[in-house]
């Protein structure tokens, strides 16, 4: 059984509805995702997952 992948899965859904739901953790995870993403984008490799990182964090900031 892969108990941790079902758990993060369950998580991440919680966050995403959670997000949507109250302003001032969008914005915060917004904000988050957008310092991370440029953090991770320093690297070839590191952009095709910063880069929509990045994306997705400027729609949530600016929601």
């Amino acid at each position: 059984m892969d108990y941790p992948g079902i758990i993060s899965t369950i998580i991440a859904l919680i966050m995403v509805a959670a997000a949507l739901y109250f302003r001032p953790l969008r914005k915060t995870i917004g904000l988050l995702l957008v310092i991370l993403g440029a953090i991770v984008c320093f690297t070839i490799i590191g952009m095709v997952i910063g880069i929509p990182m990045i994306i997705v964090g400027g729609l949530l900031l600016f929601i």
